[in-house]
């Protein structure tokens, strides 16, 4: 597999955000927190984040 695709997978901090308004759930690193709450999400859970699935 490419390094770029073993590079998500990888098991990372991460939070778990959730716009109830849209019914939308994301998970992200801390870097992009702060953009996504400018967009109405909010911090639902900070745990062990894979951005995609093995």
């Amino acid at each position: 597999m490419s390094d770029y695709l073993d590079d998500l997978e990888r098991e990372r901090d991460g939070y778990e955000m959730r716009n109830e308004k849209e019914g939308v759930t994301i998970k992200c690193e801390e870097k992009f927190v702060e953009y996504w709450r400018k967009r109405g999400f909010v911090i639902v859970d900070k745990s062990k984040i894979r951005l995609v699935k093995e």
